[in-house]
């Protein structure tokens, strides 16, 4: 029985593992990779709730306009001569008693409960106006950096599917090197079986195959951790992998690409502010202007019970303010000019820096082009030349030193084909994402 339940644990927690497995490995395409980021990744739903924050701010700004309304109740005990006065007459229980000289110089004490319905309702609140601008303003620049932030999300999940699909390959070029080290360790063998080698050979073949197996496992290695990584931009715990197909990125004249770029996100969310810091001056300016709004009051006053109607009154106010004078005021003005200037300045660095950044990508993918075009010339002429160190080798007209370095230029040859086409495909994303047409590419695709 133990044996038997020993065996179905053992199954049991095979299968299990095949099934963490094939979670794990779960493949997507490049298109449900950027979409499922979209929706769970960290840093856009922290940014999702900061653009949430800044539309609460707006409404309250226009809340502003709105009246307010104000209920309260209030209770005094006192033998104040003004306040016991007016407590009386406010309760509409004055007497003519209460004009005797002792009874105004000395009154009793005597308690008045206030209940009072107010309100206040602005009519030209300059300051008001502009605030809400701002807020409003404010709100579109968040909305636009989500916008960027959603392209530097797509590209870092283009980038991170084509370093898995790279690592794939590197996998496969790290084979491709051991069934070659295992096949000089096989002609290192026959050789020195047949007495024509030495048995030094045999043993530098072998330690050839060890370094080709542990590149094996460091190329494993890395593209479990560019899968997990990718998971990690889809808000994910575990590994996500991405299938093979190739990303397709067509090249335009450089043109396109700089006439895309003053559509930018940031560039947008910059010229944003720099609105919102010229409604600021002008915010600041509006101080010297006049407010003018209306308000009033209803008012119950009882001298035992709250909310009682024993005496009940009325105020209503039209009121005019104006700041004649305050030197903090043209103090603040002048800040504000130079925060707007600040801004302006930062958007035309901006402008130049991105010009420059897709005018860089642009020279990049040249040259990176001419690399890919290099690196498949000397594929070619390792692969050649290996064939022909082999056969000396096999004909006893090449050490096996010579063997083992020329393979080693071809296994070089591999992987700096692979970087060069990984390099040129980033290069791509890159000019794309600088540009600001990635995220819309794409989605269009």
């Amino acid at each position: 029985m133990r044996r038997v339940a020993g065996y179905f644990i053992t199954v049991f927690i095979i299968i299990t593992s095949v099934m963490i497995n094939s979670v794990a490995a779960e493949t997507l395409t490049l298109q449900e990779a950027i979409n499922l980021a979209l929706e769970n990744n960290s840093n856009l739903k922290a940014y999702y709730w900061s653009v949430q924050s800044q539309k609460e701010d707006y409404s309250a700004a226009k809340s502003n306009l709105y009246p307010k309304i104000r209920i309260e109740e209030k209770f005094i005990r006192t033998d104040n001569p003004t306040y016991g006065f007016m407590a009386k007459l406010n309760q509409e229980r004055f007497t003519q008693e209460d004009f005797g000289v002792d009874n105004l110089n000395n009154p009793r004490d005597i308690s008045d409960y206030q209940t009072s319905l107010s309100f206040e309702q602005p009519l030209f609140t300059p300051k008001l106006y502009h605030g809400i601008n701002i807020a409003g303003g404010e709100l579109n620049a968040r909305n636009k950096d989500l916008d960027r932030m959603k392209n530097e999300v797509t590209r870092n999940i283009v980038r991170n599917a084509l370093l898995i699909q790279t690592s794939k390959q590197f996998i496969g070029v790290s084979e491709l090197a051991l069934r070659d080290a295992q096949e000089h360790k096989r002609l290192a063998g026959l050789r020195y079986e047949a007495g024509l080698g030495l048995y030094s050979d045999v043993l530098r073949a072998d330690a050839g195959i060890k370094n080709a197996e542990a590149e094996v496992a460091r190329s494993e290695g890395d593209l479990e951790i560019a899968k997990r990584a990718l998971g990690l931009l889809l808000g994910r715990s575990e590994s996500v992998d991405i299938n093979d197909e190739r990303l397709i990125l067509p090249l335009d004249d450089l043109t396109v690409y700089l006439d895309a770029s003053i559509h930018r996100e940031d560039l947008k969310a910059l010229n944003e502010r720099y609105e919102n810091s010229i409604n600021a001056v002008k915010m600041e300016r509006s101080v010297f202007l006049p407010e003018v709004g209306i308000g009033g009051s209803y008012m119950l006053n009882d001298h035992k019970d709250p909310f009682s109607p024993e005496g009940e009154s009325y105020i209503f106010t039209a009121f005019l303010r104006w700041s004649l004078f305050d030197a903090s005021l043209y103090h603040k003005v002048k800040k504000a000019v130079a925060d707007a200037n600040e801004i302006k300045q930062r958007v035309s660095g901006l402008e130049q820096e991105i010009q420059f950044r897709v005018n860089e990508a642009y020279i990049r993918i040249r040259e990176r082009e001419k690399k890919v075009s290099l690196a498949k010339t000397a594929l070619a002429d390792s692969e050649e030349a290996l064939r022909l160190v082999r056969t000396r080798y096999e004909n006893s007209l090449a050490p096996l030193v010579d063997l083992l370095d020329t393979q080693l230029m071809l296994d070089n040859a591999r992987a700096g084909l692979i970087k060069a086409e990984n390099g040129y495909m980033n290069s791509i994303v890159d000019l794309y994402y600088q540009s600001g047409m990635l995220l819309k590419t794409l989605i269009a695709n």
